[in-house]
């Protein structure tokens, strides 16, 4: 658990008399230099008008260098050639259990109800938490310009309701839910892709809701109360193409709910201090049952108190950044001869075996994690011609589970060279802004990693050193360009030893690429984003085993993506460049005679790595805005996703036995529709 963030786009609180506040976002002390976090924003308008993406907001994150989604199904995130697990998500403060119902159809948040979205790649400060090397941090609105607003969507996926509105001048609420409607749409699929006839025994479905309630107290004083849950359930039958093991193969079934609440009081006073207090308590399960009788469960329930202090000792010069977090993590355990895949498992053997029999753990604890941060930033000189800025912080972090106490240093050296010239006509050299980021990241292990197969109390936490070189120049009033350089050195990763059957630190590896983005903005009328990164990302399962590429590491990523919009009509197109995924080849198969049982199958001879051909694809966007009054709207959204048909490969896979090799698609061409109802 970490801290998020204060929002960072918001106008401050004016001196009014109290009978005239109205609700108002979070401030942002605005300055000059001091504000140079190493993170992307984006806007609400254009998360929605993401080509692509079906209005989803985290899949419009793609758009981003170094930031892509796995393949067409999961719209899981790598960042900066990182694994999922190295990714926090944060909705208004509150930690999200998963960010995508059914590891990608649609993400778990409410697109229209998002004011914007900021994503830390890499290298960021002090104030957010372990556990993590990269923090997705989304915020909501906390005012609308009608006294009532409703809006409804009906698409081949799901349908959902949103409400909101303002209570007088002083407070602002919103409700949403979704649900699944998936039948039309697996139909579809069944059409456009050849699926084994009983490969989906049930059709996925998941549901979500949001809520939050937002009141001026006071001038100075605001209290916020929020909710998000979601839930998904699918069933599978898994048959000797999807599983090479025999006893694997047959219904997998899944569940995965999660929900969070939260109550926040900000405080603030201009020039001066803000703060954040937060109760938040949180709870999700998992559970996965597959093949003749394996099963692994988790629940987790975390209870957290937190603060977050901003204090300016000389506005806008000096700032002082500190908080805590308190918090308290029942969990348990059920697991019945399995354990959770993880990247490099080639073939996805995550049994727990000892002498043939299924390891079965039910366990139990009561964990305790203590954090906090103290950071300051500073204008150390600053001319008409130059501007030198620090940052220097520090994390701590003690975490009960392995009775383990960490240090984490951050810091950031920054200049900015050549005057401002906010007047300036046309191309200009100067300014331009150059930053140098270090941090320390230390992710803790899991509770399954201690107490799975054979249990390892001595398991230690693991970490990643972040090192950034990142430059930023406006060529001209609507051009901006971002240029960065990273490196990530990453040691005593956990995985599993399958000789000892028990987790270990003995993973090691490093992440090392340059990323480059282009944005031109015209007004609200047109916005174009171009965007390339290289990536070299390397992984070593164990001191003993040669390095590889990381399965989720994608080097080249180029993307372009335009959107127009013309009163009534919006126009929009992405186009998206990357390497194959990766895979292992099959060089030969050989028998083995189970000594238990002494039934005899075919194990594979694994070769070297191997990238299938590269992906690309295009992505076209249509929105008509049909009814357009004073209290109602209407519209159509009309995408096509991979518009010239491209055979992308998902992954390769293996025939029962392990003669061939075998290629699996990626989506073909889709046509995707929905229906806007706003009142």
């Amino acid at each position: 658990m970490s801290f998020a963030a204060f929002p960072q786009d918001d106008d401050p609180i004016q001196d009014e008399p109290l009978e005239d506040i109205i609700t108002l976002p979070p401030v942002e002390v605005k300055t000059e230099r001091i504000e140079k976090k190493p993170k992307y924003s984006f806007k609400g308008p254009s998360i929605r008008n993401s080509v692509g993406s079906g209005g989803d907001p985290l899949r419009a994150l793609d758009q981003l260098p170094s930031v892509g989604v796995l393949n067409d199904f999961l719209g899981i995130l790598s960042v900066r050639g990182g694994d999922r697990e190295d990714n926090l998500y944060y909705f208004d403060r509150l930690p999200l259990g998963y960010p995508y119902h059914l590891y990608g159809i649609v993400s778990t948040v409410n697109a229209e109800v998002i004011e914007n979205i900021e994503v830390y790649p890499g290298g960021y400060g002090a104030e957010f938490g372990s556990d993590s090397q990269a923090v997705i941090d989304i915020y909501s609105r906390n005012i609308t310009d009608t006294r009532f607003g409703s809006k409804f969507n009906l698409n081949p996926v799901y349908s959902q309701a949103f409400l909101e509105g303002n209570i007088g001048k002083r407070g602002y609420w919103y409700v949403f839910g979704r649900r699944s409607f998936m039948g039309p749409l697996f139909e579809l699929l069944t059409r456009l892709v050849k699926v084994e006839d009983d490969l989906v025994t049930q059709v996925p479905r998941f549901w979500s809701y949001q809520g939050k309630y937002v009141y001026q107290l006071t001038k100075s004083h605001r209290l916020v109360v929020n909710a998000i849950g979601a839930g998904d359930s699918s069933e599978f039958r898994l048959g000797p193409n999807e599983v090479s093991y025999s006893d694997l193969r047959g219904l997998m079934k899944s569940e995965n709910p999660f929900d969070s609440q939260g109550i926040h009081l900000y405080s603030e006073k201009e020039k001066s201090f803000k703060s954040i207090v937060s109760l938040t308590r949180s709870f999700s399960r998992r559970t996965l049952q597959y093949g003749e009788g394996y099963s692994y469960g988790n629940t987790d329930s975390v209870f957290s108190l937190r603060g977050d202090l901003q204090y300016w000792l000389k506005f806008p010069k000096t700032l002082i950044e500190s908080g805590f977090d308190l918090s308290y993590l029942p969990s348990s355990i059920t697991s019945i001869g399995a354990r959770p895949p993880e990247e490099g498992d080639w073939d996805f053997d995550f049994r727990l075996k000892a002498q043939g029999e299924k390891i079965s753990t039910f366990t139990s604890k009561t964990l305790h994690r203590l954090e906090g941060y103290l950071q300051a930033t500073q204008d150390l000189v600053s001319s008409r011609y130059a501007a030198l800025y620090a940052t220097v912080g520090m994390r701590a972090n003690y975490f009960n589970l392995i009775d383990s106490f960490s240090l984490q240093p951050r810091g950031l050296l920054g200049v900015t060279l050549g005057p401002e010239q906010p007047n300036t006509v046309g191309f200009s050299l100067l300014p331009v802004d150059l930053r140098l980021i270090y941090g320390n990241y230390v992710q803790n292990p899991r509770l399954y990693q201690v107490v799975l197969g054979n249990e390892n109390p001595e398991i230690a936490t693991s970490l990643a050193r972040h090192y950034v070189v990142a430059l930023e120049k406006r060529l001209t009033a609507e051009t901006k360009i971002e240029v960065a350089g990273y490196y990530k050195n990453l040691s005593d990763m956990i995985t599993f030893n399958l000789l000892e059957k028990r987790y270990q630190n003995q993973k090691s590896g490093y992440v090392k690429g340059i990323e480059v983005s282009l944005e031109h903005e015209i007004g609200e009328a047109f916005r174009g984003w171009l965007a390339y990164s290289y990536t070299v990302s390397k992984r070593q399962d164990s001191p003993h085993e040669k390095e590889r590429d990381f399965m989720f590491g994608t080097p080249h990523v180029f993307a372009i993506n335009l959107n127009y919009a013309l009163e009534s009509w919006e126009f929009g197109a992405k186009w998206q460049y990357k390497s194959g995924v990766l895979y292992t080849t099959l060089v030969d198969r050989e028998m083995y005679t189970n000594p238990f049982t002494k039934k005899q199958t075919w194990l594979p001879i694994w070769g070297v790595q191997k990238r299938a051909a590269p992906y690309h694809r295009l992505d076209l966007r249509v929105h008509c805005s049909f009814i357009r009054l004073e209290k109602a709207k209407a519209g159509v959204t009309f995408e096509l996703w991979n518009a010239y048909n491209r055979r992308n490969i998902l992954q390769v896979r293996y025939s029962e036995h392990f003669e061939k090799e075998v290629q699996i698609a990626q989506l073909p061409i889709i046509p995707f529709i929905a229906l806007t109802l706003e009142f």
